[in-house]
């Protein structure tokens, strides 16, 4: 069957009505997609291309890395920018916070990618250490992010239905029964409450009979 052809008008016209974190998004998804030889084609009048830091001997830079260097930077207040309270600016957001909706879901991104080819325990940690910054946002903590109006995780706009299922597939594989039952419930309940019976669901297809008894024991 022959795919229609994309509209490029409509799209141009929805990506000018589009907020900066979005661009931002679309910008991370893009730069990872493109061919490096063709990225100076992309951004050469817009970006400055620097090289490569020469890693002679040196490992790269693991995504566990990545991840706790962003979390340490976010605790450490490095996204956190006020931007002056009016009725316009009540729907923006500072740069700062653009910036990091933009990298969690990049790292988000890495994460789903990794859990089913890397070693799962290190995306989980990873996962958990992304989800403890949005757990911290939803605490009421306003030393990670600034928003005009009352923020919360939901502002981040996580994809929760394609996370949570690889970080259950990493849990499943790392954990014992009680602490997968535990787990699942609860980060449900921090993020997804109100779609519980689907997360619930995906949760016992991953599991391991053990896992899943356990499971259904906790949530009856």
């Amino acid at each position: 069957m022959t795919e229609h052809p994309i509209d490029f008008t409509a799209v141009r016209a929805e990506l000018r009505a589009l907020n900066r974190s979005s661009l931002l998004i679309i910008a991370e998804r893009a730069v990872e997609l493109i061919p490096e030889a063709q990225l100076s084609t992309l951004l050469n009048d817009v970006v400055r291309l620097t090289a490569r830091p020469s890693k002679s001997g040196n490992a790269p830079v693991s995504l566990l890395e990545e991840v706790r260097a962003f979390y340490d930077a976010a605790m450490a207040g490095n996204y956190y920018e006020t931007v002056e309270i009016n009725n316009r600016s009540r729907q923006e957001q500072s740069e700062g916070t653009d910036a990091f909706i933009a990298e969690c879901h990049r790292l988000l991104h890495q994460c789903i990618r990794a859990a089913d080819r890397e070693a799962p325990s290190e995306a989980g940690v990873s996962f958990e250490l992304l989800f403890g910054l949005l757990s911290h946002i939803d605490e009421g903590n306003d030393d990670v992010l600034f928003f005009a109006n009352d923020g919360s995780s939901s502002d981040v706009g996580v994809d929760w239905r394609a996370a949570l299922p690889a970080y259950f597939r990493c849990l499943a594989r790392t954990s014992s029964p009680e602490e997968f039952a535990r787990t699942v419930e609860q980060a449900i309940a921090d993020f997804v409450i109100c779609d519980r019976s689907w997360y619930l669901d995906v949760a016992r297809t991953v599991a391991n009979d053990a896992q899943r008894i356990t499971l259904d024991t906790l949530v009856t």
